[in-house]
């Protein structure tokens, strides 16, 4: 048994540590009241990425288990809970951990908590705020010890090096439950991840093709922004599943979003809505992004991009 209360799962693409792991760190940090903090990486050629979470952590395991699934996941942050004695395990929110993290609730008899925008704790519960009805309110939970609980995306300050070198530790993990894979497939994509970006440039089904998406693509390109997409546009096939933004694609909150020919129905809102400026192109005056906007254009935004193009461009310059 370790010395620790709290261990971060430590989300990582193979190279380096992802922001939702700095997020996840600071999260943890942020309940330090209750006892040390520990960090764990779990995937295959571990030790890079475990170096580099050793200058934010005093002790770091590296779980060598090979290329995911949420069984190994699981059982290896099982593993790192119990040798540490983590009592709270801190994971970044997204598509890949809600896979593995209610495997690891029942394994540990804990509580979970989901998509947290904040936490605190009063020595026996950890206290979770997070999003509801379509990200129209917020509601607040309350789960005693033991807790697993994920930090949404982009809600966290990022965490700063300790300034000291911690202690990288191989982690022995049991076998899981036996599951094949088949086939992987990586979607190679260029640019600007989506739920990590400052800026978003959306573009919708009013565009009126795939082949409109250029005029996005290159806007993004300027600006250093990701490119985002509408589940019409999904639907249709025009742009990859990878992009979607709304309540059944991914959650971004970036500093500016750009909505162009977005009509803004309230799934797509429950996506970007918290996102800090919003800027809307849409030749419906009456369309529903407009209320929740703070700068719109009522416009063709087949005239209106192209400008947006060059006066990015100057800004660049």
């Amino acid at each position: 048994m370790g010395e620790y209360m709290i261990l971060v799962v430590l989300e990582h693409d193979g190279q380096r540590l992802r922001k939702g792991a700095l997020e996840a760190i600071s999260r943890a940090r942020q309940l330090s009241a209750l006892g040390a903090i520990a960090g764990v990486v779990i995937g295959e050629n571990t030790q890079a990425v475990a170096q580099e979470a050793a200058q934010y952590l005093s002790t770091v395991y590296a779980a060598e288990v090979g290329p995911y699934t949420p069984e190994k996941w699981a059982e290896a942050a099982y593993a790192a809970a119990q040798k540490s004695g983590a009592r709270v395990v801190v994971a970044s929110g997204g598509r890949q951990s809600r896979t593995w993290t209610a495997r690891l609730a029942y394994k540990m008899k804990a509580g979970l908590l989901e998509d947290t925008l904040e936490t605190s704790t009063d020595g026996q519960h950890i206290i979770g705020v997070r999003y509801s009805f379509l990200n129209r309110v917020t509601e607040k939970q309350k789960a005693a010890l033991p807790v697993v609980f994920t930090a949404k995306p982009n809600t966290t300050p990022l965490a700063e090096p300790a300034g000291s070198s911690g202690v990288v530790e191989a982690l022995e993990v049991g076998r899981p439950p036996t599951v094949e894979v088949l086939e992987r497939l990586s979607e190679q994509k260029k640019g600007v991840s989506l739920t990590e970006a400052t800026v978003v440039v959306t573009g919708g089904r009013g565009l009126g093709s795939p082949e409109a998406f250029a005029g996005v693509e290159e806007l993004a390109s300027t600006l250093g922004a990701a490119v985002g997409a509408t589940r019409a546009v999904v639907d249709a096939g025009w742009r990859p599943y990878s992009e979607q933004v709304g309540q059944t694609g991914k959650t971004v909150q970036p500093n500016l979003y750009i909505a162009l020919a977005v009509s803004g129905a309230v799934q797509h809102q429950a996506g970007m809505n918290k996102s800090k400026y919003i800027v809307a192109v849409n030749k419906d005056a009456e369309a529903p992004i407009f209320k929740i906007a703070d700068y719109g254009i009522v416009g063709d935004v087949h005239q209106v991009l192209p400008a947006l193009i060059d006066a990015a461009k100057k800004l660049k310059d």
